[in-house]
C-alpha cells in the first residue's frame, strides 16, 4: 500500500502519565525532601580543613620527618598484647623521679635499663645504658637520660638511640622538648654553672654561664626556643632562689625573673600556656612568661613530700611537720590558682595528674580525687611495698613496688 502522505510521531508515548499509578510515583517523588545544596558540602569542607589546619599548625614543631617515622613506628610497636602486670623492673632499683606514665604507657628508668611498656606489660622498648645514677626526662616519643654527677647522656626513641655521648663538665641538670631539642645544665670553671642549648641535630646553639646563683634545674617550651633555670645561693645566712628566663635566640645577659627568699626550688617546668611552675621546699611559684608575673602558693609550714607537674598543673602531697597522721593534696592550674585542697588521713607519699584526676598513694593505697574540686573518686590497694605512682588514665594507675611495676583500677 502506498504512502497517503501521513506522518506519525515515532516517539515512545509515556503511558505513565495517564495512568493512575505513574501518577502517585510523581506525586511521591514531588513529596521528596529536596537535596542538600552544594554549599552546605563547601562550608564542611572548608571546616574540616580548618580543623586539620589548626592541628598542624598547634603540633608543627612536633611533625619533623624523624617524629613522624618514631610515631608510626611507636603506634606499631605500642600494638600488642603482653603478659599481663605485675611485670618485673629490668635493673636492681629505680628512682622515684625516672617513673612516668606518658600516652599511657610507663616508662621506667633503672640503674641499667630504659624500659617501655604499655598497659598489657607488653615491652615497647629497652636500652641500656652505664649510668650509676640516671635522670629521666621524657617529653613526646623521645627520652633523654643522662648521669648526674656524670657526663654521659643519651636520647631514646623507641625505634632506636638519637644521641649518645658526653660533655666535657659534670652534668646538674637536663630538659627535653618534643621537637627533640634540648638543654644540659653542667659545672664550669670559674663559674657556678652553665647552661648549654642544643637544636635537633645535636648541636649547641646557645651557652650561659652563672655568676650568681648555682643552677639546679631546667626546663624547656614547647619549641625548646626559650628556657627557665631554677638556681639557689646561700645568702644573709640563709637560702634563696631564683627563676631566670632565657630567649635562646638573644645572647645577653639576663637578670632572675623573680626571687625568693629562704625557699630551696626544687624543679621547673614550662607549660603549653606560657607560664613557669617551680616547686620549691616551702612554696610553689607560677610565673607568667609573657608578663613576668607570679602566683605564689605557700605551704604554711608544711612539709612537701611529693609533687607532679603537668603541663602547667601542680599537684602538692603535703605533710605537718613531725606527723605522719595528717596530710594534705593541693592542685594548682596553671595560673597558680587553688583548684583542689583536701585532707588526707595518712601521710602522702607520691601524687600523679591526669586530665580531671589526681591520685595520692597512702598507707598503700592509692586515693583517687578530682583535680578541679578536690573529691574523692574511688581508691585502690597498692600494695604495702608501692614507693610511687603514675596515673594511667582517670581511673587506673601504674604502681612502682621494690623489684616490680603493678597496675591498679581505681573504679
Amino acid at each position: 500500500m502506498g504512502d497517503t502522505g501521513q506522518r506519525f510521531d515515532t516517539v515512545e508515548i509515556d503511558t505513565a502519565k495517564h495512568h493512575p499509578e505513574g501518577k502517585r510515583r510523581r506525586d511521591r517523588r514531588s513529596r521528596r525532601e529536596p537535596r542538600i545544596p552544594r554549599w552546605v558540602y563547601k562550608i564542611i569542607v572548608i571546616l574540616i580543613l580548618c580543623v586539620v589546619s589548626m592541628l598542624v599548625w598547634f603540633n608543627r614543631s612536633n611533625l619533623t620527618p624523624d617524629n613522624v617515622v618514631d610515631w608510626v613506628h611507636d603506634s606499631v610497636v605500642g600494638m600488642g598484647i603482653g603478659d599481663g602486670f605485675p611485670s618485673k623492673i629490668v635493673g636492681n632499683a629505680v628512682a622515684v623521679g625516672n617513673f612516668k606514665s606518658v600516652n599511657k604507657e610507663i616508662y621506667v628508668a633503672s640503674d641499667t635499663a630504659l624500659t617501655v611498656l604499655n598497659s598489657t606489660a607488653k615491652v615497647a622498648s629497652s636500652r641500656q645504658h652505664s649510668y650509676p645514677q640516671p635522670v629521666m626526662k621524657v617529653n613526646g616519643n623521645r627520652t633523654l637520660i643522662y648521669n648526674l654527677g656524670g657526663k654521659g647522656y643519651q636520647i631514646e626513641s623507641q625505634s632506636g638511640t638519637l644521641v649518645k655521648t658526653a660533655v666535657q663538665q659534670n652534668i646538674l641538670a637536663g630538659a627535653l622538648a618534643g621537637n627533640g631539642r634540648y638543654a644540659l645544665i653542667t659545672e664550669a670553671d670559674g663559674y657556678l654553672g652553665c647552661m648549654t642549648a642544643y637544636d635537633s641535630n645535636n648541636k649547641a646553639v646557645f651557652r650561659y654561664w652563672f655568676s650568681d646563683y648555682y643552677p639546679t634545674a631546667v626546663a624547656l617550651n614547647r619549641d625548646g626556643t626559650r628556657a627557665a633555670v631554677a638556681a639557689v645561693t646561700a645568702k644573709d645566712g640563709g637560702m634563696s632562689s631564683a627563676v631566670y628566663l632565657f630567649d635562646l635566640g638573644e645572647n645577653k645577659t639576663v637578670s632572675p625573673a623573680a626571687v625568693y627568699s629562704e625557699n630551696m626550688m626544687l624543679d621547673i617546668s614550662w607549660s603549653d600556656k606560657d607560664t613557669v611552675s617551680a616547686v620549691g621546699d616551702r612554696l610553689t611559684s607560677v610565673i607568667n612568661a609573657g608578663s613576668r608575673t607570679k602566683s605564689d602558693y605557700d605551704y604554711q609550714g608544711m612539709q612537701l613530700k611529693a609533687y607532679c607537674m603537668d603541663n602547667g598543673r601542680t599537684a602538692l602531697g603535703l605533710s605537718a611537720f613531725g606527723s605522719a597522721q595528717s596530710g594534705r593534696l593541693v592542685v594548682l592550674n596553671a595560673s597558680g590558682g587553688v583548684t583542689a585542697n583536701t585532707t588526707i588521713a595518712q601521710d602522702p607519699v607520691s601524687v600523679s595528674l591526669y586530665g580531671d584526676a589526681a591520685a595520692v598513694l597512702s598507707q598503700g593505697k592509692v586515693l583517687f580525687y578530682s583535680a578541679a574540686t578536690g573529691s574523692p573518686a574511688g581508691s585502690c590497694s597498692a600494695g604495702s611495698d608501692a614507693r610511687a605512682i603514675a596515673l594511667r588514665d582517670e581511673t587506673s594507675v601504674y604502681i612502682l613496688g621494690v623489684s616490680e611495676i603493678r597496675y591498679a583500677d581505681g573504679k
